[in-house]
């Protein structure tokens, strides 16, 4: 008997301190759960991102205009909506001319460099949205919009002015978590 006494004492010192050394990490687990219970379920949010381009062109001399951005695209975003709208005074009385024309030329290109959407007009163009679904997901990284437009204005004769407006509309979604700064933050 004493022989297994002798084998049974490492073991069981092995199994005092093993119970006594993870009661401190079960507690803490313990706790922790019970707090989170406290905390709240969290909740599915969709905000929105904006990106904008506009420009009115106010001079007599027709003037270039180029410019572009970045917006980026992660697994959140769950649809794509381009605004579209360009006003070109008196485009329904002269036709497009090739080196004189009044044009907006606009794309939106993925960080591959392929094209989501374009648009190249010489003439009025009424409030247009696009809308573009993930199939079966957008590709991640930075986008890019870019816009080269070559208009005129004046505003003291009469007011006629080139301009366009480009909104991109950014569906997200996320994971709200109780206490915590909202997902648009």
């Amino acid at each position: 008997m004493s022989l297994m006494r002798v084998k049974l004492l490492p073991m069981f010192l092995i199994l005092v301190f093993m119970t006594s050394s993870l009661s401190g990490c079960m507690g803490l687990l313990q706790a922790r759960e019970s707090l989170e219970s406290f905390r709240g379920a969290p909740t599915t949010k969709d905000y929105l991102d904006k990106v904008t381009m506009v420009h009115t062109f106010t001079t007599l001399e027709i003037q270039p205009y180029q410019n572009s951005t970045s917006f980026g695209i992660d697994s959140s975003v769950e649809r794509i909506e381009i605004y579209f709208k360009v006003g070109i005074s008196g485009s329904d009385q002269i036709s497009c001319l090739e080196n004189f024309t009044r044009y907006v030329r606009a794309e939106v290109l993925t960080p591959s460099g392929s094209i989501l959407w374009s648009e190249d007009v010489c003439e009025d163009v009424s409030p247009t949205v696009y809308d573009f679904e993930p199939s079966p997901y957008f590709e991640y990284g930075n986008w890019d919009l870019e816009v080269e437009a070559r208009g005129w204005g004046e505003t003291t004769i009469g007011t006629f002015q080139d301009d366009f407006i480009i909104i991109i509309n950014i569906y997200r979604e996320c994971i709200q978590y109780p206490q915590e700064p909202a997902c648009d933050e």
